[in-house]
């Protein structure tokens, strides 16, 4: 904040709040800026599940229950910047902020006009995204195009080096103001103490995020049709569009003794019951997930991409494109497994100090 602790009136926008670390992040974000005396208008469908007299709930003139399709999104993008720009003129709001480019840009017309601070949180490369998906090259270029209006003058942060790198390098016309990075952080909890962990069999895996294509739980099935069902069991906490696809596979596999559906459940239930969590994504930014289960010393095997090399070390990542190093690890006997799990947990302790920091106050500081 200023050095003349200033209080601004600040506006965002987000189209409805939905489980994840997503919207935990923006609602953390939010409560921060309160709690230090700003004002927080904002623009969704639906109210944010925040309770506080200086933040303002201004619907977006749909209905609830049907916040997806081409339709939705058309008319969001059309109307949002003209409801967003009264906004900002009517309340006199002097700063913005936005989670995800296409936020940003309905609000570059205010921005613009005004000439007050935008700054954009990125958390993942749109480019790398659509192609894990196989979406078409000319949708791909049309986004990007729609992400550089997005950032242009902005201020723009990400939660890693590598995804910074990669969007400045994919937008060299429409830059940013300043770009930099704010790390998701890790929470301090209370953990089982290390040597008190049993790891006992069948080990108690888990993945944690959307049901999609780029979480890559399919290749986690390719991992489970190589291991005994008392050796391991593996639970997919989630929901999304591979949930079908998943489902089949395993029934196919006849692997029901040994994958389980848990949907979305309530994080902090989770953790308690798993004994190490793996991240086969094929890209992230900072998963929280991930940065979750290391505040819990939870014990983490990951996929080689840089989101992860940020974060963990060389020796807890494994490659997507070969099952084997997988299979063998989790394939150990029960003592020399054990003696591993806990070898992870004690080095993963230690490198994950560097993420235990204040979080809300370098985002305020970015934001004001």
């Amino acid at each position: 904040m200023s050095a003349d602790n200033e209080k601004y009136i600040i506006l965002t926008c987000y189209y409805r709040p939905k489980p994840g670390g997503f919207c935990k992040r923006l609602f953390r974000a939010i409560y921060a800026l309160l709690d230090r005396g700003h004002t927080v208008h904002y623009l969704a469908v639906v109210p944010f599940p925040i309770d506080h007299p200086a933040c303002h709930f201004h619907r977006f003139p749909w209905p609830a229950n049907h916040t997806s399709g081409y339709l939705f999104w058309l008319f969001f993008h059309l109307i949002a910047p003209v409801q967003l720009f009264f906004l900002g003129c009517k309340y006199k709001v002097n700063r913005l902020f936005a989670f995800g480019y296409n936020y940003s840009l309905l609000m570059q017309p205010y921005r613009l006009t005004k000439k007050i601070p935008l700054t954009v949180f990125l958390r993942g490369d749109t480019k790398v995204n659509h192609r894990i998906l196989g979406r078409p090259s000319l949708l791909i270029r049309f986004e990007l195009f729609l992400e550089g209006l997005g950032i242009v003058g902005s201020r723009m942060y990400g939660v890693s080096e590598s995804l910074i790198n990669n969007i400045l390098a994919q937008h060299r016309l429409l830059k940013p103001a300043t770009s930099g990075v704010l790390r998701n952080d890790i929470l301090e909890h209370s953990a089982l103490p290390i040597k008190n962990r049993k790891f006992e069999s069948p080990l108690r895996l888990a993945c944690v995020g959307m049901l999609q294509p780029n979480k890559n739980q399919r290749f986690l099935l390719e991992i489970m049709r190589k291991i005994n069902a008392k050796q391991a069991q593996l639970y997919l906490y989630g929901v999304g569009s591979d949930e079908d696809f998943l489902r089949e596979s395993v029934e196919k596999g006849n692997m029901e003794d040994r994958v389980h559906f848990m949907g979305w459940v309530i994080a902090e239930t989770i953790w308690p019951e798993i004994d190490l969590l793996l991240m086969p994504s094929l890209h992230e930014g900072a998963p929280n997930a991930l940065l979750e289960a290391l505040g819990r010393a939870i014990p983490v095997l990951a996929s080689d991409i840089p989101g992860h090399a940020e974060i963990l070390s060389p020796r807890d990542l494994f490659s997507v494109n070969q099952s084997q190093e997988w299979v063998k690890f989790l394939n150990q006997e029960g003592s020399t497994l054990k003696d591993a799990l806990i070898e992870i947990t004690q080095r993963q302790s230690e490198s994950c100090k560097k993420l235990k920091f204040d979080w809300e106050n370098d985002f305020i500081k970015l934001v004001s």
